[in-house]
């Protein structure tokens, strides 16, 4: 069977999970400049990326000033994306 012109699905998964990565970096970053959620920008961030951290800082509480959490939650993202990627057929 041919693929499709363009691997659209390919583009889904690996530019959504890498938006997803990079809101969570910007996220971190923030965090250490103390931007509160007073910010629009600050809140997107939060809602996007919390559903990824939160049920991993359910697991692993935080290790003083350090986010484990953040850490699993970007190796487990990225994992998924690499699975689902390679468990696409060619050209998807």
């Amino acid at each position: 069977m041919f693929g499709l012109p363009i691997p659209i699905v390919s583009w889904i998964i690996y530019y959504g999970i890498s938006f997803i990565i990079l809101a969570m970096f910007a996220r971190a970053i923030l965090s250490w400049f103390r931007i509160d959620e007073r910010y629009a920008f600050v809140r997107f961030l939060a809602r996007l990326t919390d559903p990824f951290i939160d049920p991993v800082r359910r697991i692993v509480p935080p290790m003083g000033v350090i986010d484990m959490a953040f850490i699993i939650a970007f190796f487990l993202l990225r994992t998924m994306q690499i699975l689902l990627l390679q468990g696409l057929p060619p050209g998807w």
